[in-house]
């Protein structure tokens, strides 16, 4: 028996029933003579006004003819969030919009369509992986890979429907409970003697020139470890200790694992400058570590970001980004003097891990370049806040979100996609891995190597085996 699809539809404050049946004369016929019944001009889909009696009187009507599904009537019957109402009422075309959620600590990625889909979506999916399908709440599963993220992204942008990214955020009480727990932690006294063993690891990591970054971050975490040993001395605590406290804090209260690895190195710094007491070093294991890919945006992405930036400045500030792969903290500290106009490159000067390089800059941004200097005169570094000095790395990451926002992407994004947009347009141009390391400023070519997982350009020659199969 054919069957009909019933769906329940929220548009400007009204609650509507869509049906959706098969392409025959008979369900033709029926639909057309049922009372009250419409056909939207925009998608070409049946509809009735939603009432008291409407899905009964539904029901009964067809129920002898054909097998009704009704499962997508629960879809609006809980409250909507701001987001989602706002996509769902103002969607208007044939399909779409739909909703990835990606959710990080679980490793999930759950895609909701919002609106009617194609088969073909359904196709797409179980390309990947096979995905669980969750029937009450009418949303796939599957695994937050980077690549399935990016090839679905592609999919769905060359298909022409709109997409609508969100992170999942932890649960409010859950976060609050984190919180508060280590909140009560970091207000215990340290004792005297601690305080002063962790000064003095400081003052001997600022000497082999560790980043202020890195000095802060073992700061903070030697001050949470010792607090929550605040009874106990230094060398009292034993590797069945930094287990229960890794148990107890780190994991349950749900910290990723790049907070607990920072942790432990905080800590095996701490007890390689001052003895190890009766910790062994050696037995301490580290979480396995992920490997998540780079979120890349596309060629025609970043020229929506570029050309939505009506600031001269923020445009300029984006573009070298991109065009030279540049970290945040690179590109705020680029003085006038690093540009070297008669060799078209610019001097990266102390970049991570202290090393130094020179990158090619683009004709377009020596065009732009003139201008800009004319019109801001930056006295020292190239790109310099209202008073003076340079520009903060919270300015840099403002402009490129409310950029992406009036480009109308909606992804999960930091400034730090531009620089891996960069590296992975270069290598699906051809341009060879250990150039693009050196560009970068990779220590390890391994490093690199991950933008290969993410360049289309060895992907898109591979011919599917199916294809080579005699089958109709």
């Amino acid at each position: 028996m054919k069957s009909i699809k019933l769906i329940r539809k929220i548009h400007n404050n009204k609650s509507y029933i869509l049906i959706y049946g098969p392409e025959d004369h008979v369900f033709s016929k029926m639909i057309r003579e049922y009372p009250g019944s419409n056909l939207s001009r925009t998608t070409s889909t049946w509809y009735v006004v939603e009432k008291k009696e409407s899905i009964r009187s539904l029901i009964s009507y067809f129920k002898e003819y054909y097998k009704i599904d009704a499962t997508g009537l629960h879809i609006f019957r809980r409250k909507a969030t701001e987001d989602e109402y706002n996509t769902r009422s103002c969607y208007s075309g044939s399909t779409g919009p739909v909703k990835m959620i990606v959710d990080p600590s679980r490793g999930r990625l759950t895609i909701q369509f919002l609106g009617r889909y194609e088969k073909k979506w359904i196709s797409e999916l179980k390309q990947y992986c096979r995905p669980y399908y969750d029937t009450i709440k009418r949303e796939w599963h599957l695994p937050a890979s980077r690549v399935i993220m990016d090839s679905l992204t592609d999919y769905f942008n060359k298909e022409g429907v709109q997409l609508v990214i969100r992170k999942a955020t932890r649960p409010e009480a859950g976060s609050k409970e984190r919180e508060s727990i280590t909140g009560e932690i970091r207000r215990r006294d340290l004792r005297p003697e601690v305080r002063y063993g962790i000064e003095e690891l400081i003052k001997f990591l600022k000497e082999q020139r560790y980043s202020n970054h890195t000095l802060y971050s073992y700061l903070s975490h030697l001050e949470l470890f010792f607090k929550y040993y605040h009874n106990d001395q230094p060398g009292e605590i034993t590797n069945d200790d930094l287990t229960e406290f890794m148990e107890a804090l780190v994991i349950k209260q749900g910290y990723s694992a790049s907070f607990q690895n920072q942790l432990l190195s905080a800590i095996k710094a701490y007890y390689y400058f001052h003895g190890t007491g009766k910790i062994n070093l050696e037995e301490i294991q580290r979480p396995r570590k992920s490997r998540p890919l780079p979120q890349v945006l596309s060629k025609e992405e970043v020229t929506r970001i570029l050309q939505s930036t009506r600031n001269s400045k923020h445009r300029l500030l984006l573009s070298i980004i991109y065009s030279c792969g540049l970290r945040r903290s690179e590109v705020i500290n680029i003085r006038l003097t690093d540009l070297n106009r008669d060799r078209k490159t610019l001097h990266i000067r102390a970049g991570k891990g202290n090393v130094d390089r020179v990158v090619p800059v683009s004709d377009k941004v020596w065009s732009k370049l003139d201008e800009y200097i004319t019109a801001y005169r930056p006295g020292v570094y190239l790109f310099e806040g209202q008073n003076g000095g340079r520009y903060s790395v919270g300015s840099v990451y403002r402009v490129f979100c409310q950029a992406a926002k009036r480009a109308g992407i909606e992804k999960d994004l930091g400034v730090h996609s531009l620089r891996h947009s960069y590296a992975t347009h270069l290598h699906e141009g051809g341009l060879d891995i250990r150039y693009i390391q050196e560009l970068l400023g990779h220590k390890s070519s391994k490093t690199t190597e991950i933008y290969t997982h993410v360049s289309r350009r060895n992907l898109l020659n591979i011919k599917n085996p199916l294809d080579d199969l005699d089958i109709q």
